[in-house]
């Protein structure tokens, strides 16, 4: 696919088809997000693929904790703080009034879908050392956008989501994850539900003003 296709058609899909995913796909996928750059060459991240039977059972066990109203700890809650800078904290309520306005009737579509893990039949977690400095999260972040837009190349839908790493220990349980290693964000990975209505394509985030955030010195 053309890069400027890809790039342009980098959003997240909030329902995927039946359809299952090769496990060659996933790996041709990640190994490539492997040239990713980081941190005098560290490559700090590791990628956990679940799918199957496995990936059925952490969904269930995921929705049991969510029933019983279980609060989230995700291993990188620390980094959720609420205490946020005025810049971001603005732009969070922009996008909160967009999307009460895109979610009018579609509010319980999206939380079901959210439930179910957006019946995603692949979802990638991805980790770093707990002995790591901070700058491995960004590096995370990257290999996580190189994972993605590979993945738009081959055709599929992305959804990165925290919610779904947020028992961690059900994801190192199921997916088999080591105790030194922090569960820093999921990527589901699928073919895009074209019917679904929740995945409106009229949709398009407001983003904020060029202006506010590009800035040159000479």
């Amino acid at each position: 696919m053309n890069f400027k296709d890809v790039y342009e058609n980098e959003h997240v899909t909030r329902k995927f088809t039946n359809r299952k995913l090769q496990e060659k796909t996933i790996a041709e996928i990640i190994k490539k997000a492997q040239q990713s750059p980081s941190l005098l060459n560290s490559q700090p991240w590791r990628a956990y693929v679940l799918m199957g039977d496995a990936l059925n059972e952490f969904k269930a066990a995921s929705l049991d904790k969510v029933n019983n109203k279980e609060a989230a700890h995700e291993d990188f809650a620390s980094m959720l703080s609420l205490d946020w800078d005025t810049f971001p904290s603005r732009n969070m309520v922009t996008m909160g009034a967009s999307q009460s306005f895109f979610f009018r009737n579609k509010l319980q579509l999206f939380n079901d879908a959210n439930k179910t893990m957006f019946n995603a039949p692949v979802i990638v977690f991805l980790t770093v050392p707990k002995k790591s400095p901070a700058w491995s999260v960004f590096d995370l972040g990257i290999f996580a956008q190189s994972i993605m837009l590979l993945a738009i190349n081959r055709g599929l839908g992305v959804m990165p989501a925290h919610s779904m790493v947020s028992y961690p220990e059900l994801v190192r349980k199921y997916a088999r994850i080591p105790e030194d290693e922090a569960v820093g964000m999921a990527i589901a990975l699928g073919y895009v539900d074209k019917n679904a209505e929740i995945n409106d394509p009229k949709y398009i985030p407001k983003r904020v003003p060029f202006a506010e955030i590009y800035k040159v010195t000479e």
